[in-house]
């Protein structure tokens, strides 16, 4: 819970999506907005964001987006940059890998997922970011084929190479310096960074 206390204290905005208003109880900090079907969310958590003075945006059960999309969709919509989602991975692989999809869709917002222990993200043009020296990254393709990756900073550096499958070229490569560099000249990579460790 520190992990996430500590986020919400340094966002500027907040937004529970649908059970997610758990984690802001728990911590008794309401968050700025509650979106959602509330499929999940219980009745007492509602009620406490509610008496809270978070806004609470409704949407139906029969729809096409899931959560943390309608959450995205708010954000583009008001103009909202550098946006951290945290709490979307779980047990479910099917929405593990939605969310990382949306990650690419809404580039334009350079979003991440951010947990204690990982660190996920989309590269269409070029990042740099801190890193431990030893921890593991995995950069892989994701959509079109990609043209010109270019890694540096990692045990296994790439310059300008192309990739045109999907196969597992990119899992388990190894940060070698404090601050990694990824670029692409065309098409989408996503990285993960497992913060701190080494598998």
């Amino acid at each position: 819970m520190e992990f996430y206390k500590k986020m919400i204290q340094k966002a500027h905005l907040t937004i529970a999506c649908d059970a997610g208003i758990k984690i802001f109880k728990k911590l008794n900090s309401p968050p700025n907005y509650l979106i959602g079907d509330f499929d999940s969310a219980s009745i007492q958590d509602l009620q406490w964001a509610e008496d809270n003075n978070t806004e609470i945006l409704r949407y139906p059960k029969e729809k096409d987006e899931i959560d943390t999309e309608l959450a995205l969709i708010f954000l583009k919509e008001n103009r909202y940059k550098n946006i951290v989602l945290s709490g979307v991975l779980g047990n479910r692989i099917d929405q593990e890998m939605a969310s990382v999809f949306l990650l690419a869709e809404y580039i334009d917002l350079n979003p991440v997922i951010l947990e204690e222990d990982v660190k996920i993200g989309i590269v269409n043009k070029r990042v740099e970011e801190e890193a431990q020296i030893g921890e593991s990254w995995s950069i892989l393709r994701i959509g079109e084929p990609v043209i010109g990756l270019t890694l540096k900073g990692f045990k296994y550096s790439l310059n300008k190479k192309d990739i045109f499958d999907f196969k597992s070229l990119g899992i388990s490569n190894e940060s070698k310096e404090n601050k990694i560099e990824i670029s692409v000249e065309s098409g989408m990579v996503v990285y993960i960074r497992w913060i701190d460790k080494k598998w």
